[in-house]
């Protein structure tokens, strides 16, 4: 190299970087830069608030997902693209994008990472399908992801591109105060609010900038230099301003707005949609709203699986020698799968504890129970059985069992509401009346029921098959059972032996009786199940039972004095009505442990053989779901039966209950600190794992999805390369115009660059000489820009129309002869045959 190429070198880089930013100015605005930044960092208030609200995300794939999102966003805006076609070639961009990292994200090579994110995936689909639970973490930070991909990308194209910022910012601020409201930890999420607020004011301060420079523009002024800066200082400073303002509003009223929000959510069509978020989705360790009105709703569905968290719901301090249950409500109509209550009365005055209920004579001992919520709100009241009165105002449900004027007239209650939504730490406290009935009373309680018990609570559903009605009467008169005790008893302890607790069940058939089809197909089920089955069973032969619905009494805190009730221990049981005694408590639910009255001896096991659907010893299921939370819903633990002091002061938590009405059976634990777990087994129908035709199914289904993956991936690049050569920075130029920079652009790839000293013509000569197939067109192309650039110019749209026409004709056939001189570069095959 000789001295002076030497010394042209610095010049020729330094002219070769002015190029690039030449044509970055061209294509992209002064504003662009600090938009996107806003842009951006409005959008990451979104996964940063998740993050700190504890969400089952892998943030590794979430950020880098919201930085692409944006910046494709800002790109596709400046692009060619209409708004439908850059969003399909967006939307394809982000599910590659969130696909890829998420394989990244597994720590394995891509093409297991690739075929384990689509297996995952698949299965989660087979689950949303059949009813199934599935809450794979992965999954839910892909879909996270693609949400994510959409919003960066809506928020870039309506900033950049036609300027709506409003639709910037309402969808991240709904996002935003939603997740804020449904979350209910520790961390303080208002600091995001705090700068969606900021943010959002000078988005709108850019924008404003922006329309009033184009004015100016359009009108011959030119705006200062430095007016941007300044501008956004004092939007930041107004913002500033504006955050501190809102701080200092009165919020009189914000209380009962809030208690009218969270009444709305808890309308069943949302608890519907929450019940199916948590079948789907790992639960978010935050409480909400919708999750606060456990069993609360107007109707009880037997649906598919289920899944609870482990948040607190309530503490509960009441003495420790007793058998709880926390009731919320009362279920009294079976019909096809839905239990309804039969209240039909509402009270909203705040009772007197005499009118609140009338409760048997016979063996009943009052308790008290202070409850502490611990929910983010709670708009139901939870007491012992049976409620007597609580010393807040409430809203009653509940239906009389006589006219008025009657002696026996007596208030049934289906569910007690707070008239204001019960905050955190919120406190009340509740009477009820117990049962102390022995085995043996109850045994002679004889059958002489109401008649408001006969005509609502014997009532048994058309849905309900024959043989599960001959199934009842099997059991019985295999248990030796004589009395409406023991034959509550009998069916109570088969259910327990014979249906397999699991919450990952899949949605009954929508043309069979769901009791039916736990009974005699699936034989699985959980606390819903149990109690359906023993009420259907039990009113089939003529005894009276509704189901309760609410919590078991959860695991006794020393520390606290009080029963720590998690939202795993919501549960459901069944309520048998005896003359004289009332409602009594039965647990067929096979997690929970028995329980035994004084003097209750535990009747013979059916003999299996002899029963129409005995099953075998179930096996172990490989479900992976509770391995994740193993603690089974609703376990009474023997912690949570501890025996107190003498005078009831931190009661030891690790001695099993003992009282003249209760004989506790210990549970299987081996510690008193463990949880008994029973694991879901596998139906005896159902095929064993090898012969799953998933099994087969998905790694092929993962090849082929892998290799849609990579097509699209090639066509996503081969669109990315088409718009880089053909658009990129042409877009405002006229067709002759353009395709005379198309020229120039595409000889590069044969080594024919434009010398800036040639005419029009020299450039033809240069390029007919090294390519003379394109002749024709090179030279048609040539002939018009010349005419357009340097000729008269007269508007005669006609002549105009023919000659874009001829020069896209002249384009597309001088692509294909440079593209093909530059194809033959690669044919080493026939270079060796030439020199040959």
């Amino acid at each position: 190299m000789t001295q002076s190429n030497i010394a042209r070198q610095p010049n020729v880089n330094r002219n070769f970087i002015q190029r690039q930013f030449k044509r970055l100015r061209t294509f992209f605005m002064p504003s662009d830069f600090i938009g996107w930044m806003l842009v951006t960092a409005l959008t990451l208030l979104i996964p940063l608030s998740f993050f700190s609200a504890s969400w089952p995300l892998n943030m590794s794939v979430i950020i880098p997902m919201t930085f692409f999102s944006t910046f494709f966003g800002l790109i596709f805006s400046r692009s060619q693209f209409g708004e439908l076609l850059g969003l399909i070639v967006s939307a394809t961009y982000g599910v590659c994008m969130a696909l890829l990292l998420s394989a990244i994200s597994l720590n394995t090579d891509l093409s297991s990472g690739l075929m384990q994110v689509f297996t995952r995936l698949v299965e989660w689909v087979v689950a949303v399908q059949t009813g199934g639970i599935n809450q794979d973490d992965l999954v839910f930070t892909v879909l996270v992801a693609v949400l994510l991909w959409f919003l960066g990308y809506n928020a870039s194209w309506h900033t950049f591109r036609i300027d709506h910022v409003w639709r910037v910012i309402l969808p991240v601020g709904i996002i935003l105060g939603a997740n804020l409201i449904f979350y209910s930890g520790d961390a303080d999420l208002t600091i995001y609010l705090v700068g969606f607020v900021f943010i959002s004011l000078l988005l709108i301060a850019r924008s404003y900038l922006d329309n009033q420079e184009w004015a100016w523009y359009s009108k011959g002024m030119r705006a200062p230099r430095h007016l941007r800066g300044q501008f956004l200082v004092a939007g930041a400073m107004l913002a500033l301003v504006t955050v501190g303002a809102g701080a200092l509003v009165p919020s009189d009223d914000v209380q009962e707005r809030l208690d009218d929000f969270q009444q709305f959510l808890q309308s069943d069509v949302l608890k519907e949609l929450s019940e199916f978020w948590n079948r789907l989705f790992s639960p978010i360790e935050a409480q909400g709203p919708v999750t606060a009105d456990y069993y609360g709703g107007d109707s009880l569905d037997l649906g598919g699986a289920i899944r609870l968290g482990d948040g607190t719901v309530f503490l509960v301090q009441a003495p420790a020698n007793r058998r709880y249950y926390w009731r919320s409500r009362i279920f009294d109509t079976y019909e096809g799968g839905t239990w309804t209550p039969a209240a039909d009365t509402r009270l909203t005055d705040n009772l007197a504890p005499t009118e609140l209920l009338s409760v048997p004579s016979s063996a009943r001992e009052a308790i008290n129970q202070t409850f502490i919520i611990k929910l983010n709100g709670s708009r139901l009241v939870y007491t012992a059985p049976q409620p007597y009165s609580v010393d807040l105002p409430t809203r009653t449900d509940l239906f009389y069992t006589a006219p008025e004027g009657d002696p026996s007239r007596e208030m049934s209650v289906s569910v007690m509401r707070p008239t204001q939504v019960l905050r955190p730490d919120s406190t009340y406290t509740a009477t009820s009346f117990m049962s102390t009935a022995t085995a043996t009373q109850l045994r002679n309680a004889g059958t002489a029921y109401p008649e408001w018990v006969r005509g609502l609570y014997l009532y048994v559903s058309p849905s309900v098959t024959q043989r599960t009605i001959q199934l009842a009467q099997t059991i019985v008169v295999e248990a030796g059972a004589t009395t409406p005790y023991d034959q509550a008893k009998a069916i109570e302890q088969y259910l327990r032996d014979n249906i397999t607790y699991n919450e990952s069940i899949p949605t009954p058939p929508s043309n069979q009786d769901p009791v039916d089809w736990v009974l005699f197909d699936y034989k699985e089920g959980y606390c819903n199940y149990y109690a359906s089955a023993m009420i259907v069973m039990l009113r089939s032969i003529g005894i009276p039972a509704r189901m309760a619905a609410g919590f078991a009494q959860g695991n006794f805190d020393v520390a606290q004095n009080a029963y720590v009730v998690t939202e795993r221990d919501a549960h459901t049981w069944v309520e048998v009505y005896f003359p004289d005694y009332g409602w009594i408590e039965f647990e067929p639910t096979s997690a929970q442990a028995p329980l035994q009255r004084q003097d209750d001896e535990l009747l013979p096991n059916p003999q299996q053989e002899s029963l129409p659907i005995s099953t075998p010893t179930p096996t172990p299921s490989p479900t992976p779901t509770l391995q994740e939370t193993p603690t089974p819903i609703s376990t009474f633990t023997p912690e949570a039966s501890s025996t107190p002091d003498p005078n009831n002061q931190n009661p030891p938590p690790d001695v099993p209950s003992a009282t003249p009405t209760y004989t506790p059976t210990p549970t299987p634990s081996p510690t008193p600190t463990i949880t008994p777990v029973i694991a879901p087994t596998q139906p005896p129908d159902s095929p064993p794992d090898q012969d799953d035709p998933l099994a087969a199914f998905l790694p092929a289904l993962g090849i082929l999805l892998c290799g849609f993956v990579a097509l699209l991936v090639l066509l996503m690049l081969f669109t990315f390369i088409w718009w880089w050569w053909e658009w990129r920075g042409l877009g405002a130029m006229n067709p002759i115009v353009r395709a005379y920079a198309r020229l120039d652009r595409y000889l590069r790839l044969i080594g024919i660059r434009a010398n800036p000293q040639d005419t029009p013509e020299e450039r033809r000569r240069r390029v007919v000489k090294i390519l003379p197939k394109a002749d024709k067109p090179v030279s048609a192309i040539t002939r018009l820009y010349t005419a357009e650039r340097y000729g008269v110019k007269r508007k005669n749209p006609a002549k105009e129309l023919s000659q874009n026409e001829a020069v896209d004709q002249a384009w597309a056939e001088a692509r294909a002869n440079i593209i093909g001189k530059w194809l033959n570069k690669f044919r080493f095959w026939k270079r060796d045959k030439d020199k040959e």
